[in-house]
């Protein structure tokens, strides 16, 4: 008795969280049918179970928005990567620095490729690093003009640049 008494204590303090994150997001109660995921039971997949927790599913994964963007390292600091923006962008390493606090860049990587796709295709630095606030990269060069194919291409030729110079750092 005591074991269903501690079992059921638990899955109630388990539940909680997951219920008022399911309200908050506005996926309702058990109150009228087709409230919820298609199926019209309020927990979402079949048999009640919700679509969290299932590796992929979109419920699983923060948004672009959501994500909180990453401390620079000592060594990335120290980089070839940063010395080569330093380069690029005529700036100083502490301009630098503050430049990726304010950026929309999630991390020093997507920061590094955005600042060298952005002198690239000669657009914006700071139009495409005001992008990255809301949008992928990718979606940031949309956004702008430039079509999916070729921002798909000037990613990976600057992933490439980026890799070089960590490589030539010495």
């Amino acid at each position: 008795m005591r074991n269903k008494f501690v079992v059921a204590v638990l899955s109630a303090v388990i539940s909680l969280p997951f219920a008022a994150s399911l309200a908050a997001q506005g996926h309702g109660g058990g109150q009228g049918g087709g409230q919820g995921k298609p199926g019209g039971h309020p927990m979402g997949g079949p048999g009640g179970r919700p679509e969290m927790g299932r590796p992929g599913s979109p419920m699983d994964r923060p948004s672009h928005r959501e994500m909180t963007q990453q401390p620079l390292r000592d060594s990335q600091i120290n980089g070839g990567a940063f010395r080569m923006l330093e380069k690029t962008t005529s700036l100083n390493s502490q301009q630098l620095q503050e430049l990726y606090q304010s950026s929309g860049a999630k991390n020093f990587g997507q920061f590094t490729s955005a600042i060298v796709v952005s002198k690239n295709l000669n657009l914006d630095r700071a139009a495409v690093l005001e992008g990255l606030k809301t949008m992928s990269l990718g979606e940031t060069l949309q956004s702008l003009g430039v079509n999916k194919e070729k921002a798909r291409e000037a990613i990976s030729e600057a992933k490439h640049q980026v890799r070089e110079a960590e490589k030539n750092r010495g």
